[in-house]
């Protein structure tokens, strides 16, 4: 007779109703009758445009990012290009980072948006003025960087959306800023609420 009523005052049996989304516990909820963990990994694919700081130049670029999420703090971790060019064409001017950071996130049933930070490895050519030379030249570089991220998805189906991105990648060599528009995919699904 008690068993029933303790699963109405303990958190993990607990049911809320919103807008036909029932939270049910465990960091789960129950949507269009299917289960998806909430704060789950998610991948995002974006390609766009940026601004070269010091060459005042418009540049293509593209980003792959992962993120993780571990009692509410996000890691995240991929790979960015940049260049003067179409990004799989070989270019003197061209700017790759892998990169590692942290950040938050905040999601609901149809919008996810997070904004990340961390440490890169800069790599690249660039034409310029160079340091040794004192005139254009075209070499290469290989350093410390940094790469920062702002997202804002709309979720079509729970784990599929599409969104947009904002980013920066400093380094001293190569400094750009840019936009992209990108897919979102999570992990999010459990199975089929029955």
């Amino acid at each position: 007779m008690l068993l029933p009523l303790f699963f109405l005052f303990h958190p993990a049996g607990a049911q809320t109703r919103t807008d036909s989304t029932v939270i049910i516990g465990n960091n789960r909820i129950v949507h269009q009758g299917r289960i998806y963990r909430q704060n789950a990994p998610y991948v995002t694919l974006g390609y766009g445009m940026g601004y070269n700081l010091g060459k005042g130049s418009a540049e293509q670029n593209m980003m792959v990012s992962y993120h993780h999420f571990i009692k509410g703090i996000g890691l995240f971790g991929g790979y960015h290009s940049s260049s003067d060019e179409k990004i799989w064409w070989r270019s003197y001017q061209k700017l790759t980072d892998l990169y590692l950071g942290v950040g938050k996130r905040w999601e609901t049933i149809r919008l996810n948006a997070s904004i990340f930070g961390g440490p890169s490895l800069a790599y690249g050519s660039y034409t310029g003025s160079h340091p040794d030379h004192g005139k254009d030249w075209a070499w290469g570089f290989m350093q410390p960087g940094l790469v920062l991220e702002g997202q804002l998805s709309y979720r079509l189906l729970y784990d599929v959306g599409l969104g947009l991105s904002f980013y920066g990648s400093l380094n001293r060599y190569y400094q750009v800023a840019g936009a992209q528009v990108h897919l979102f995919f999570s992990t999010a699904y459990v199975r089929n609420y029955e």
